[in-house]
């Protein structure tokens, strides 16, 4: 079951990518139908469009399912998944670039959407199509993606010839390419080296998303009674929302991409509605004084005292006179 989780995640989200992709790379390209109800579903368009009906859905399915708009149907988070998936392939990649456990940045993340309000209220298009997934990722595919391929297609009519009206194509909005360019590299490089980092720090849809799916019925949950501490999920969350020291799961960062639960080899982390409790309760001390150490401990033994109780002596020097 998780691994089918995993499979129908990673489709879902290459084929939304494939498909938006290229149609916003080549309005020729667009796929009818599918192509403008995935472009229509987008999160902040549909706010910045006052489409309540799509944000209201999107919240109800968080509010369910945790962020599985992140990991499936943004194009963005799709992109970032690649280039962090790239910088991995091969196990010496995996073992050297390994996530770990970092506590969120509330600061960036709720300042990041306090200021996509205010400059949605204010109609600061610029900002917004910076800070907005959707709206940046189309400004790759246009600025970026769509040069390039109107020269490839350029030089395969021409039979490799370059021709004026590639370069007139190309150099069409300096700014834009400029932009997208920026946009694209910054993108490729956070991922490849933290992951999520963008869409857990900087973007305001996951924030939004993430005020709901910490409360979300279903989510990642960690069995502790099966945990063997070996770190194999808090080393594949893309997220760093794993914390194997109080062995929980930021579920307001979690994308729900389903990695985490299919690299564990004592099954101890599951996508499930119920909270696993502790069979028996964790001890933990309470005062200040140091623990012993083992050595220290042999051949020792505690004595227990009560009220009704004495201590006890094998010295029969200090036993009571009657």
């Amino acid at each position: 079951m998780n691994r089918l989780l995993r499979i129908c995640r990673i489709a879902v989200s290459l084929t939304a990518f494939a498909i938006l992709g290229a149609g916003l790379t080549c309005s020729a390209l667009m796929l009818p139908v599918i192509g403008p109800w995935l472009e229509h579903v987008q999160l902040l368009p549909a706010i910045a469009g006052m489409t309540l009906f799509v944000f209201v859905c999107w919240l109800m399915v968080t509010l369910v399912f945790g962020r599985i708009y992140c990991s499936t149907i943004c194009p963005m988070g799709t992109l970032q998944d690649v280039a962090a998936r790239a910088m991995r392939i091969g196990h010496r990649a995996r073992e050297k670039r390994q996530y770990h456990y970092t506590p969120p940045n509330n600061t960036l993340r709720y300042g990041s959407l306090t200021l996509m309000a205010v400059c949605l209220i204010g109609g600061l298009t610029m900002i917004t199509s910076v800070l907005d997934p959707y709206s940046a990722f189309s400004r790759i595919c246009t600025g970026f993606f769509n040069p390039i391929y109107n020269l490839v297609t350029s030089a395969l009519h021409g039979a490799g010839a370059y021709t004026p009206g590639a370069a007139t194509m190309i150099t069409a909005s300096v700014a834009a390419s400029i932009v997208a360019t920026f946009l694209f590299t910054i993108t490729i490089v956070i991922a490849a080296n933290s992951g999520r980092t963008l869409c857990n720090t900087v973007c305001p849809a996951g924030t939004t998303l993430g005020l709901v799916s910490r409360y979300s019925i279903f989510q990642i949950d960690i069995d502790t009674d099966k945990c063997i501490q070996c770190r194999k999920c808090e080393h594949v969350c893309k997220s760093s929302c794993i914390d194997l020291t109080d062995h929980v799961v930021d579920n307001s960062r979690c994308v729900d991409c389903f990695d985490c639960i299919n690299v564990c080899p004592n099954d101890a982390i599951h996508y499930t509605a119920s909270r696993k409790r502790l069979s028996q309760p964790m001890m933990q001390r309470i005062d200040n004084t140091p623990a012993r150490s083992p050595e220290a401990s042999l051949g020792q033994t505690d004595t227990i005292t009560g009220p009704h109780t004495a201590p006890t002596s094998d010295n029969p020097q200090t036993t009571d006179r009657q």
